[in-house]
């Protein structure tokens, strides 16, 4: 199992390691694929500055980051899709 870490500033900006890549992203949401689970990131104003699978790095930057939410990895995409409707 491959270690994460988060990292989140004034809430406006997320560098996290251990990142295998992003199944879907709005303005207000984004859906970043762990090795073992999911994270949901919500906020305002959202967008990917950084993605580096190959090294696992994820900088996503906005007005206001307000939720980080794990999911287990055993939700499908076609499930997760309903969360960016």
């Amino acid at each position: 199992m491959k270690n994460h870490e988060i990292v989140l500033k004034q809430q406006k900006t997320l560098h996290a390691t251990g990142v295998v890549g992003v199944d879907g992203m709005t303005d207000k949401q984004l859906d970043v694929e762990l090795e073992q689970n999911r994270l949901v990131i919500k906020g305002e104003g959202l967008s990917v500055s950084k993605l580096d699978t190959e090294q696992g790095n994820l900088v996503v930057a906005g007005e206001v980051i307000t939720s980080l939410t794990y999911v287990g990895k055993n939700k499908t995409k076609a499930g997760l899709s309903k969360l960016f409707k």
